[in-house]
C-alpha cells in the first residue's frame, strides 16, 4: 500500500468506523505529494462546474471506464471502480443552469466546510470524498461535486488493462443472479456474493459495486431505469424503500429483472463480446 493512501485511510477510518485522526504535518505533506490528499481550493460555482464537467467528459471514453471497472475486480483498486458510476451519471445530466445553494438536478452543493483548514487541512470535503473513493469505490456518484473529483482523478491514473481473469470474474459475479429467488433484491445479491468470495471484496465494497451497476444501467429494469434512460435528478426519484439503503435504481431491482442486456452492451461493448 502506498504510504499516502495509508495516511488517507487512517485519517478518516479506524476499527470503530468513522473517525478523525489529524495527521502530522509530515504525514499530510507526504499524502499530498502522492495525490491522496488534495490541496485546499475555493468552491467552484455551479455553472463553472458544469463547464468543467463537459471538458472532463470529453477526455474520457466509455471503453476507458469499462476497462477500469473490470481491472478493479482482481486488483481491488477501488479508485478504478468508482468511475463507472460517476461517468454514466455525468453523461445523463442535462444542460442546465443553477444558482447558489444546491442543485436538485445534478446534486451540486455549494456547502463550504466549517473546519479550520489552516489547523486541519486534511478535513476538507474533497479529502473526505477521496477517502470514500479509495475505501469503498465512492458513495456519491450522483452528486456533481464528487463526480468532478472522480473524473479529474481518473484522468491522472495509468490506463487500466483488464485481464481475461477480470472478465471471467465479472461473468461469475453476474451468474450469481441465477442462484437467487426471483423476488430477492440487491441485499440478498450482495450477501450471496460476499459469502461466495468470487473476488477480493468485503460486504460494503460489494454493496457499492451494485449501486454503481445500477447507476450505469446494468442492474436496472424498464419500470425503474437508470439515469441515462430516464433522468430524474435528485428531486424526482421514487421514495427510498425502507427495506434497503441502496441507490436508485438498484434499490428497486429484483433478481427476476436480471441483467439489462441493452445497457450492458452500451456500457461494456467489446468487453462483453470477449468474455
Amino acid at each position: 500500500m502506498d504510504h499516502g493512501r495509508k495516511i488517507l485511510l487512517k485519517t478518516f477510518w479506524c476499527s470503530k468506523g468513522w473517525c478523525y485522526n489529524n495527521p502530522s504535518p509530515e504525514a499530510y505533506n507526504l499524502a499530498l505529494d502522492e495525490g491522496y490528499f488534495l490541496p485546499v481550493r475555493a468552491p467552484v460555482p455551479h455553472d463553472g462546474a458544469m463547464t468543467v464537467l463537459q471538458d472532463l467528459l470529453s477526455r474520457i471514453t466509455a471503453q476507458d471506464v469499462a476497462d477500469a471497472f473490470l481491472y478493479s475486480l482482481s486488483t481491488r483498486k477501488l479508485e478504478y471502480r468508482s468511475i463507472l458510476g460517476s461517468y454514466w451519471f455525468a453523461r445523463a445530466i442535462p444542460e442546465h443552469s443553477g444558482e447558489s445553494g444546491s442543485c436538485r438536478i445534478c446534486g451540486w452543493d455549494n456547502h463550504e466546510s466549517m473546519i479550520d483548514t489552516d489547523r486541519y487541512p486534511a478535513y476538507t470535503d474533497d479529502n473526505i470524498m477521496n477517502f470514500e473513493r479509495h475505501k469503498w469505490g465512492g458513495v456519491r456518484h450522483t452528486k456533481l461535486n464528487y463526480i468532478l473529483l472522480d473524473l479529474a482523478a481518473f484522468l491522472k491514473l495509468p490506463k487500466a488493462a483488464p485481464t481475461q481473469q477480470d472478465k471471467y470474474l465479472f461473468k461469475e459475479i453476474l451468474a450469481v443472479i441465477d442462484e437467487l429467488q426471483p423476488s430477492q433484491k440487491a441485499g440478498a445479491y450482495r450477501d450471496l456474493l460476499t459469502k461466495k468470495k468470487i473476488f477480493p471484496a468485503n460486504k460494503q465494497e460489494i454493496g457499492t459495486m451494485l449501486d454503481i451497476l445500477g447507476i450505469c444501467g446494468v442492474l436496472s429494469s424498464d419500470e425503474h431505469p437508470c439515469p441515462c434512460v430516464a433522468f430524474h435528478g435528485t428531486n424526482g426519484l421514487p421514495p427510498r424503500e425502507h427495506t434497503n439503503d441502496f441507490t436508485y435504481p438498484v434499490s428497486y431491482w429484483h433478481a427476476s429483472d436480471g441483467v439489462n442486456e441493452t445497457r450492458f452492451m452500451e456500457v461494456f461493448g467489446s468487453n462483453y463480446c470477449e468474455m
